[in-house]
């Protein structure tokens, strides 16, 4: 039987040791990893070639302190060799410059043992003094341990010692696997398999008496465990890159809003249910500016009053300026697509807003408090309904969503209103969007004399059909086997 070029470099080592060894040996004394040597032993044991055998052996390994004790001594060996420079007995107090609290009680409790040491009262108060060496077994077995031991070389006297050597927490024994590997006698391979073509074989001519190794072309090659971006942000710039493909430009908001941006200009009444605390996140203790202009704040005031110069009634209530300086955190991104309006007043205008939105409510499959949404607008004269469904089906499709549908719909800012669902293979229909034109009680005040066309999207579940998954908590995991068990790495 053939042998590859890896698994004959083995063979030959393992003949060099001596037919037997142990695979982190054969590593040092080679060029083969030791992360490679058990593939490649098992192919040969495989092949009748070895035998492979795991040995379970004890490792020692010193601490940070036994380190220290190593290659400084033990404390009650300093302590010795302190009171021999000092006449044999020194005051309690002039040791503890020399040794630290806890080292002086060590070596006091260790030389007491051994009847090293003694203290007595002397004038200045206590003194130790010394009656003989401490026994040096334990330091010298201590300097061994710098390099790493196999605690099975070691004698029953010299594991006593070391055991009382761990009690005093110098040094940990742990239970380490290792292989062993040895020679079949009497099997020889019968020739070696190139995998490697070089330019000298290829010059020399030898490549056309060489065993080459075969290979299978339709064997996929080994996954490779890179550092990515998370696929729910990758999806979110997808989003980005397509709709500034179609011509939009992004437009910014804060995360802190006026109610008069997220709520009144967009003819939403003051005492609309969403308004209420259940439904958005009030900011207590932080008062924004609302950034806009004395005619802006009239023409809001007088359409809520009486419709103004819409043709409408408005809601006839008394509108409340205070109400609408409230703070909020944003509860939907359509407050980015009327800043852009406020301060894009001539046609054509494409803008669209992506971040997270924030609204009260009952965390399960389908629903978050915090999430993402996306708004777009499209303006210019002679934009209708229709151009509203090209486009949104036109973005559904560069998605890659086929299955679409739309549905007759109210919302308080746009007439008419539609309601677009997408199709989740587990979950069914899904409602995705919320869409239509403005009503001119939200352009009037803006000053836009162009009909506009909005949407706001629940980008997030648009995400979790792009990524396979049916509940929307698992957007943001950190757990990397679920990520990649998502297909999008």
């Amino acid at each position: 039987m053939s042998l590859s070029q890896s698994e004959a470099a083995l063979l030959d080592h393992l003949r060099k040791a001596g037919g037997r060894s142990e695979a982190r040996s054969l590593a040092s004394i080679s060029s083969i990893p030791e992360s490679s040597i058990f593939p490649i032993a098992s192919l040969l044991a495989s092949k009748g070639y070895i035998t492979i055998k795991e040995l379970i052996k004890e490792e020692v390994a010193l601490t940070d302190e036994g380190k220290f004790c190593a290659q400084n001594g033990l404390p009650e060996v300093r302590l010795v060799a302190l009171l021999k420079s000092m006449g044999g007995r020194a005051p309690m107090s002039s040791i503890a410059g020399a040794l630290k609290p806890d080292e002086i009680s060590a070596a006091l409790g260790w030389g007491k043992k051994t009847g090293s040491f003694t203290v007595e009262k002397g004038p200045k108060g206590n003194e130790i003094v010394l009656k003989k060496e401490v026994p040096s077994e334990a330091n010298a077995l201590l300097g061994r341990l710098l390099y790493p031991l196999d605690a099975s070389t070691i004698s029953d006297e010299g594991r006593s010692i070391l055991m009382q050597l761990k009690s005093r927490g110098l040094l940990d024994i742990k239970e380490a696997k290792t292989l062993i590997l040895e020679l079949v006698p009497g099997k020889q391979p019968a020739g070696v398999l190139l995998n490697t073509m070089t330019s000298d074989i290829i010059r020399s001519g030898k490549w056309r008496e060489a065993r080459l190794r075969p290979y299978d072309v339709t064997a996929s090659p080994p996954k490779m465990a890179l550092g990515k971006k998370h696929p729910y942000l990758e999806f979110l710039d997808e989003v980005r890159l397509i709709l500034v493909g179609m011509g939009f430009e992004e437009a910014t908001c804060n995360v802190v809003e006026t109610e008069f941006w997220n709520f009144d200009i967009l003819f939403q009444a003051q005492d609309h249910p969403a308004r209420a605390v259940h439904d958005s996140f009030r900011v207590k203790g932080l008062q924004p500016q609302v950034g806009a202009g004395r005619d802006l704040l009239d023409a809001v005031r007088r359409v809520h009053e009486d419709g103004w110069e819409t043709g409408s009634r408005g809601w006839g209530y008394k509108w409340s300026e205070e109400t609408a300086s409230r703070g909020m955190l944003r509860s939907q991104m359509t407050v980015g697509s009327v800043k852009y309006l406020y301060s894009h007043r001539k046609p054509p205008v494409k803008a669209f807003s992506l971040s997270k939105v924030f609204r009260p409510d009952v965390i399960d499959s389908r629903h978050m408090i915090e999430f993402s949404q996306l708004d777009g607008i499209v303006g210019g004269e002679g934009i209708n309904v229709r151009h509203l469904l090209g486009v949104l089906t036109e973005f559904g499709k560069k998605l890659g969503f086929t299955d679409i549908k739309f549905k007759p719909s109210y919302y308080p800012f746009t007439e008419p209103s539609i309601d677009a669902f997408v199709k989740h293979p587990k979950l069914g229909w899904i409602e995705c969007l919320g869409a239509g034109l403005f009503r001119p009680e939200v352009l009037k005040p803006l000053g836009i004399g162009f009909p506009v066309i909005a949407w706001g999207i629940g980008i997030d579940r648009l995400a979790m059909i792009r990524l396979g998954i049916s509940d929307i908590r698992e957007l943001h995991s950190a757990d990397l086997e679920v990520l990649r068990s998502w297909g999008w790495w």
